[in-house]
């Protein structure tokens, strides 16, 4: 019986990824990247679930200035995570429209909002917010400064 092929990319590759990312971010000014859709979360992480079908549901990934990307995510994908080089995963139990993650992404961004810093989201082509804009403004409201 043969095996079936490695899919994927190796940690090093996405570790490379970060890093390169990471560095644009410093001669951008910003302390941080907060990505929000499957293909910004699958390029950093390598997390790959159908769950991304559920248009309901927000997942976030962070890019620090260094060190490893942190998942803020439903509890129902924390297992599959686990199974990426991601190793910060904070869950919460989903569905929950009063607070889809919002607090925990908050808890997670304030430090950096208030010292002023700058964290990034796409916004180019083809990129979307990826959670109702009530949760955006409350994260803004959230965040100090």
């Amino acid at each position: 019986m043969s095996k079936a092929p490695v899919r994927g990319f190796p940690e090093a590759e996405f570790a490379a990824r970060t890093q390169k990312a990471q560095a644009l971010m410093a001669q951008q000014g910003l302390d941080g990247l907060l990505l929000l859709t499957e293909p910004e979360v699958r390029y950093f992480s390598g997390f790959h679930t159908l769950f991304w079908q559920s248009p309901t549901r927000p997942w976030f990934l962070f890019v620090p200035p260094a060190g490893k990307p942190i998942a803020i995510i439903p509890e129902i994908g924390a297992d599959l995570m686990r199974r990426t080089w991601i190793e910060d995963i904070r869950t919460w139990s989903a569905p929950a429209p009063e607070d889809d993650g919002i607090s925990l992404l908050t808890e997670l961004l304030s430090p950096i909002a208030g010292r002023g810093g700058s964290i990034g989201i796409m916004k180019g082509h083809e990129t979307a917010l990826r959670m109702p804009l009530g949760d955006y403004e409350r994260l803004m409201d959230g965040l100090p400064g």
